[in-house]
């Protein structure tokens, strides 16, 4: 029996041109929510363009903490039925005579957000693994905060974003902070969200010229994302997380080997803490140097050392990681 997926979707943002004579300037905004106040679907029309937002957590449960996942598929005919039946309502609202059913059968997806929320494994912290994933990423955007003054601060313990153009955007963050924030202090800590938002190049290779909204609510559809999402998240652990712990354990390696000093491992770590991004790195840096200095490997009694002592050394942020990749299935 496999391993049961963790993943699931979360928001779909769907699309149209208004072309119909007469609706270029049709202006409206229509939210359905669920019994605790959050928005399941969002209609807005601006500019002869249509667009919907369809939140399916949403609609099974009173916040999105957990994705819907590809259990939660028995429930998803309902869903699918009341989406359509509120969108169908609100355009004949709207647009009166000139509504058309085609309407909802042009509304084309063109994002759709699959994530994975765990909670971090023994002493690692969201911020730990925030920070192994903005040193992965050559260039990324912080989360921001905006003070009683109006001047945003960057947080970038909070979160990050990194996107490969038309392809995806990652959004890593604290969603037990982001919760908090939004109210519900009841939410478990240190959960960390990885978020993939898949964009129009890799929808079309998805799911060819079937992205209408009745299209993509199936359960199909639903397991294409989350399949999908293992697929990328493996890519980015396999490419961009491998690459950048390596790159780190050289540093690492290269400064023991560089000092002279008799304190070499002492020495390191102050100056390498940036790059020790898990306790890990340093183990894997002292063996190499052990075996590079023909001494015998004292890392397992340094790395004890400088585990349970105060260091400020992120601990279990592979773990962690481990634990994401494991429950993609």
């Amino acid at each position: 029996m496999g391993v049961k997926k963790l993943q699931g979707a979360d928001g779909m943002n769907f699309e149209m041109q208004m072309t119909v004579a007469g609706l270029e300037g049709a202006k409206f905004n229509e939210e359905l929510k669920n019994k605790a106040g959050r928005d399941i679907v969002k209609v807005n029309c601006w500019g002869g363009r249509l667009s919907a937002f369809v939140n399916l957590p949403h609609a099974v449960r009173p916040n999105n903490v957990q994705p819907f996942q590809l259990s939660d598929c028995i429930s998803l005919e309902l869903v699918r039925n009341q989406v359509v039946e509120f969108m169908r309502s609100c355009l004949q609202k709207h647009l009166k005579d000139k509504y058309s059913e085609e309407f909802l059968s042009q509304l084309t997806v063109t994002k759709l957000e699959c994530n994975l929320t765990i909670k971090c494994v023994g002493a690692c912290k969201p911020k730990d693994v925030i920070k192994l994933f903005e040193k992965a990423f050559p260039k990324v955007t912080v989360y921001k905060e905006t003070d009683d003054k109006g001047k945003p601060h960057k947080k970038p313990e909070r979160g990050i974003t990194t996107t490969k153009a038309h392809e995806w955007v990652l959004k890593v963050y604290d969603k037990s902070y982001q919760l908090r924030k939004d109210g519900d202090l009841s939410v478990e800590s240190d959960l960390i969200r990885v978020e993939l938002v898949f964009l129009d190049r890799m929808l079309d290779r998805m799911y060819s010229n079937k992205r209408s909204l009745e299209d993509i609510l199936t359960r199909k559809a639903i397991k294409t994302l989350i399949d999908q999402y293992q697929v990328t998240f493996d890519e980015i652990c396999e490419n961009e997380l491998k690459n950048v712990l390596n790159a780190c354990t050289q540093e690492v390696f290269e400064s023991l080997t560089y000092s002279t000093s008799g304190n070499e491992v002492s020495d390191t770590v102050t100056r390498c803490k940036e790059f020790i991004l898990d306790i890990e790195v340093l183990r894997k840096a002292l063996q190499r140097w052990y075996k590079f200095r023909g001494m015998a490997d004292n890392s397992k009694r340094m790395v004890f050392y400088y585990r349970n002592g105060n260091f400020g050394i992120p601990k279990d942020v592979l773990k962690t990681v481990k634990l994401m990749h494991n429950s993609t299935g």
